[in-house]
């Protein structure tokens, strides 16, 4: 367990005015002890008190070392969540407590609790987790650090050894794994990866499929992987032989919108101004109705993690957070051009952890011999 990062969420809690907090978002639950399990509908809580030691609801079901200063609770399946809840101690009957919950607290285990304690004030309390997971430590940042230079080196080697073969789609994404592999990523892909030719591209989210790129087309890339519990995310777009002069046209004006907004991810300024500084060029050169999603997102442990790089976010901007920036212009049944990097907030500017190339790259096709 963490001590740093538990001493800081108490004093969150005491400065909220919280007796305790209940995590059951698995992702909070890794971040604080790096046990990592998808307990499906089985109990699996971490309860925090303002002082004294935490608990660990756990299903007898997983098979971890129990972590130091932490109190686990064995359950097996079929018992109450109620009962567990009263077993560790925590919810004294005599007596009124502020009790923190997050957003993932599920109504089976939260509203038995609200009925067997009206005395107690229950509140969701996740922005005490969510803003605390929204600046790395320095451990975290070498994390971050890592799992995108494997990243940059996997996609390179896909766009070098697979995509000129005129694989499908899902092909490519197997021989990622394979790579992802070999460059040392642990845990594998972070996210579903997306590889998307020609008109599949100007969907952002396409699921790949046994699609062939036909010459001309962008190769929408959008690949991550994990490890040591850490996520990386970066897109690029390359073409598969000699693009039309506007695809080439949409490419520069998404690559010019990316450096201005990664160039406004300054410490201290809101997070609209970075989504706001790429929208606004691709909206001056015509495009605006095709870039349809927020700029970015934040990432770590989860490669979507609370943080939204959006134009109505006016959050200031922290020493530490952690998003990525990446426009996209997307013109259905035609083409698509999205291009990601991830970067690190710093006070004297932003640090981009992608360093794989981003200029206009036309690939030749090959044939195996």
């Amino acid at each position: 367990m963490s001590v740093d990062k538990l001493t800081t969420l108490r004093q969150h809690l005491q400065t909220s005015g919280l007796d305790l907090m209940i995590i059951s978002d698995p992702a909070a639950i890794s971040y604080y002890l790096n046990i990592e399990f998808n307990p499906l509908e089985r109990l699996w809580l971490f309860i925090v008190p303002i002082d004294g030691t935490p608990k660990l609801i756990a299903n007898e079901l997983f098979v971890f070392d129990e972590p130091e200063d932490v109190d686990v609770l064995w359950v097996k399946d079929g018992d109450e969540p109620l009962a567990c809840f009263k077993e560790t101690g925590l919810f004294p009957e005599d007596e009124p407590r502020a009790i923190g919950i997050d957003k993932r607290l599920i109504a089976d285990q939260l509203l038995p609790l609200i009925d067997a304690f009206p005395q107690f004030n229950f509140q969701v309390a996740s922005e005490l987790v969510d803003s605390q997971r929204a600046v790395k430590t320095a451990e975290e940042q070498e994390k971050m650090r890592l799992a995108s230079e494997i990243n940059d080196r996997a996609i390179k080697r896909l766009i070098e050894e697979v995509i000129p073969y005129g694989v499908t789609e899902i092909e490519a994404c197997d021989e990622l794994l394979r790579i992802y592999k070999e460059e040392g990523a642990n845990q594998g892909f972070s996210f579903e990866p997306i590889v998307a030719y020609g008109a599949n591209g100007a969907d952002p989210h396409h699921e790949s499929d046994d699609s062939r790129p036909e010459y001309g087309d962008a190769v929408v890339i959008d690949v991550g992987c994990r490890n040591d519990y850490y996520c990386s995310d970066m897109t690029r777009t390359v073409y598969y032989g000699e693009p039309s002069e506007e695809a080439k046209k949409v490419y520069n004006i998404t690559l010019e919108a990316q450096k201005r907004g990664l160039k406004a991810a300054q410490v201290g300024r809101p997070l609209s101004e970075v989504d706001l500084a790429g929208r606004d060029y691709i909206n001056e050169q015509g495009y605006g109705k095709y870039f349809t999603h927020r700029i970015g997102h934040f990432i770590g442990r989860e490669t979507h993690e609370h943080g939204d790089v959006s134009s109505v976010n006016p959050t200031p901007i922290q020493v530490g957070n952690c998003f990525s920036v990446e426009p996209g212009i997307y013109l259905p049944g035609n083409t698509a051009v999205r291009i990601e990097d991830l970067l690190i907030a710093q006070t004297d500017g932003p640090e981009v952890l992608n360093h794989y190339t981003k200029e206009l790259q036309v690939i030749e096709p090959k044939t195996k011999e």
